[in-house]
């Protein structure tokens, strides 16, 4: 295989702020869920983020993407990765692909000349450690089909998908399409699927990927009672083992649930002091795929993607310094 993952996904600069409990209250004038993502429109974006800078907020700025938060960490713990992704020929996707480059990140997708901006995600942190994302996709929205690779696809291991990209339907047929090159080959398809909102939403393109026999998902408990459309955890795990094969709830401190087509496990939490929870369901989901790539098996990567996540809550963005994954990777293995 040339490469361990070929992920798929929204490339998206964050913007992060610090945000106190007065401050929660413009959340609900602004018709925004608090701990959800919600896509809104460039100038609402805009808007928001400079009430923030004019209150004296300085925004931490990181390239991120749920889909590439975990392609970054997969490969930072070694994994040999591919990042499908568009962005515009801006400052900010010019970032964008720089910091996929020092980050041993592949991609082969040009900036492209448009007037649309690259795709941008304002995320706020409460003192809770909850984050509430706005994003906006920006040129994300025009991904298609022809932005794939079909030979990297199928020379990856595994095929990973981000559920985000679900929201637009260009993104559904990349995906749908995505999948069906990965079922002429060898290649393995995971999918996250990536917020409760997305899944509320678009419950029938979520249901149309999964209907197409993914060998592994990623959800959290939220997302897996909305797909599930139950309020138990365990009839949703039984759905679930009716889906897929191989399956991964996470459930914040309390640690994830799984399946692994034979077998089921629950993998305890690990308690930390939580500043940002922003990033943890990605530094799960590209550690349990570092691990399976790596030929662990599925539970021993769930073990340790819990025991990545528990270290990125600990710091303000999805990601930390690249010399602590070296030290995760180390102390854990």
């Amino acid at each position: 295989m040339k490469f361990d993952i070929c992920s798929v996904g929204s490339a998206l600069v964050d913007f992060t702020f610090s945000i106190d409990k007065e401050y929660e209250k413009n959340l609900i004038k602004y018709g925004i869920p608090k701990g959800s993502m919600t896509l809104i429109e460039r100038e609402e974006q805009e808007t928001l983020i400079n009430e923030l800078m004019e209150m004296g907020k300085t925004p931490d700025k990181a390239c991120g993407g749920s889909g590439t938060n975990s392609t970054v960490a997969a490969s930072l713990f070694g994994a040999k990765c591919h990042m499908t992704c568009i962005v515009s020929d801006d400052d900010h996707g010019r970032f964008y692909i720089e910091d996929l480059s020092s980050n041993r990140v592949s991609h082969t997708n040009p900036p492209i000349s448009s007037e649309i901006s690259s795709g941008r995600c304002l995320v706020m942190v409460s003192d809770d450690a909850e984050r509430t994302m706005c994003t906006n996709l920006g040129i994300s929205t025009e991904f298609w089909t022809s932005d794939l690779d079909a030979e990297i696809i199928k020379a990856s291991h595994y095929l990973f998908l981000e559920g985000y990209l679900v929201a637009s339907p260009k993104g559904m047929e990349v995906c749908k399409k995505a999948i069906e090159v990965a079922k002429e080959s060898d290649t393995k398809v995971s999918i996250s699927l990536s917020d409760p909102n997305i899944v509320n939403a678009f419950k029938d393109e979520i249901k149309t990927l999964l209907d197409m026999k993914c060998d592994l998902i990623f959800c959290n408990e939220d997302e897996a009672l909305a797909y599930a459309e139950t309020d138990d955890i365990s009839n949703a795990f039984q759905i679930f083992k009716e889906i897929s094969p191989n399956f991964l709830i996470t459930q914040g401190s309390s640690g994830c649930i799984g399946f692994d087509g034979k077998n089921e496990f629950n993998i305890p939490g690990i308690k930390v002091n939580a500043i940002d929870s922003n990033g943890a369901g990605d530094m799960f989901a590209g550690a349990v795929l570092y691990c399976i790539t790596s030929g662990s098996s599925l539970e021993k990567g769930a073990i340790f993607g819990c025991y990545a996540a528990s270290k990125v809550v600990g710091n303000v963005g999805p990601r930390l310094i690249k010399d602590e994954y070296h030290k995760i990777k180390h102390n854990f293995f």
